[in-house]
C-alpha cells in the first residue's frame, strides 16, 4: 500500500502569506489517498481534493471506482467534493461511506443518511452544484458512530463489490489481493467521529484524526488499531493549548498521539491536522520535540515519528 497527503490542515485552509509560511508543511484541509492493490481510496475530502482530483485526471484514470472514506461531516473534511473533478465523470463510480449523526437517527430511511448530509451541505445558496448533481456515480453506507463495524470491499472485473461483515464469507473464495478489510474506529469529537482500519494484503493503515484522548489513550485505537504497519493521528495543539479554551474541541497533541501509537503498538506514527495558526516554523518546533519525546520513551515502537506533509507519501 502506499499512502499519499493532498491535505493534512485542520480547521480551515492556511495559505502562505509573507509573514506567515505554510508551503513546507502544506495548507490545505485533510485528504489522503490510498493505493491498495486494485483499489483507490480516499481518506477525507477537505481543500486538498481539488489537487487530488487535478493529479488523478492528468493520469488518465477515468471510469474507475473509488472508495471514499468520510470521518465526519465538518466543512475542512468535505469542502473540497465539489471542486474533484472526477466526480464530474460519469463513467466514475464512488462508494461513499460516512456515519449516522445523533440528529438524523429515525430520520427519513428512503435516503441514506450520508447523502442527506452531503446533499446538505452542497446545495443551494451555499454551492452552484447540487451533490446530487455530480455526474458520477454515487453509492452511499451509514455507520454506527457509537459502535465499531466491518465492511470488504472484493475487485471484481475493474469495479469494487461492498461487502457487509454478514456477507464475509463471500470474501473466502476471493484472491486476497482483491479484498480490502475495513473497520471503523469510533473516536471522540464533536457531532461524532469515526476512524478508519485498512488492511490489505500484509499491510495496515489506520487513520484516526479528529480525535480528543481526553486524560487516557482511546481504547478503541488501542483495540482495533492493534500492531498497525501506519497509524495516522491527530496533534493540532501544543499541550498549553490542549490545556487552555481550545480543551474539548476534539483534537490532540504530538505527544498524546505518541502516546496513542504506543498503546497500540503501531509501527509507524505520523502526525496530521495542524492548527492553522501554526506556520512552518512553529510546525518544526512541534516535529523536532515530539522526536525528542518519543526518544525518552524508549519503546520499540513506534519505530519513528514523522510530521505530515503535503505532497509526500508514504510506503505501507
Amino acid at each position: 500500500m502506499k499512502l499519499h497527503a493532498f491535505g493534512v490542515r485542520g480547521s480551515l485552509p492556511s495559505p502562505s502569506t509573507k509573514g506567515f509560511k505554510t508551503s513546507a508543511y502544506g495548507g490545505n484541509t485533510t485528504c489522503y489517498y490510498l493505493e491498495a492493490g486494485p483499489f483507490n481510496i480516499t481518506l477525507d475530502m477537505g481543500s486538498g481534493a481539488r489537487v487530488l482530483g487535478n493529479i488523478l485526471m492528468s493520469k488518465g484514470i477515468i471510469g474507475k471506482s473509488f472508495v471514499f472514506l468520510l470521518t465526519h461531516y465538518h466543512s475542512d473534511h468535505t469542502q473540497g467534493i465539489g471542486f474533484c473533478v472526477p466526480f464530474y465523470i460519469k463513467a466514475n463510480t464512488f462508494h461513499i461511506h460516512g456515519f449516522t449523526p445523533d440528529e438524523r437517527k429515525g430520520a427519513d430511511p428512503i435516503r441514506n443518511i450520508v447523502l442527506q448530509c452531503l446533499e446538505e451541505q452542497q446545495s443551494s445558496p451555499y454551492f452552484p452544484v447540487p451533490h446530487v448533481s455530480l455526474p458520477a456515480e454515487k453509492l452511499y453506507q451509514a455507520h454506527d458512530k457509537m459502535f465499531s463495524e466491518v465492511f470488504y470491499y472484493l475487485h471484481r472485473n475493474g469495479r469494487y463489490m461492498y461487502v457487509s461483515e454478514k456477507e464475509s464469507a463471500e470474501t473466502k473464495s476471493v484472491d486476497p489481493k482483491d479484498v480490502a478489510k475495513v473497520t471503523t474506529i469510533p473516536l471522540n469529537h464533536p457531532n461524532g467521529c469515526i476512524g478508519y482500519r485498512i488492511d490489505y494484503m500484509d499491510a495496515s493503515l489506520a487513520f484516526c484524526t479528529d480525535n480528543e484522548p481526553l486524560a487516557f489513550t482511546n481504547d478503541r485505537i488501542n483495540t482495533l488499531c492493534k500492531d498497525v504497519d501506519l497509524v495516522v493521528l491527530d496533534g493540532q495543539y501544543t499541550a498549553k493549548q490542549l490545556q487552555g479554551s481550545t480543551q474539548t474541541f476534539g483534537h490532540g497533541t504530538p505527544e498524546l498521539c505518541v502516546d496513542q501509537a504506543i498503546a497500540c503498538g503501531a509501527k509507524k506514527l505520523l502526525i496530521t491536522h495542524f492548527d492553522p495558526g501554526h506556520d512552518d516554523a512553529k510546525l518544526r518546533k512541534m516535529e523536532e520535540a515530539c522526536k525528542v519525546y518519543l526518544a525518552k520513551k524508549k519503546r520499540k515502537f513506534p519505530e519513528s515519528v514523522e510530521f505530515a506533509r503535503e505532497g509526500a507519501s508514504w510506503g505501507i
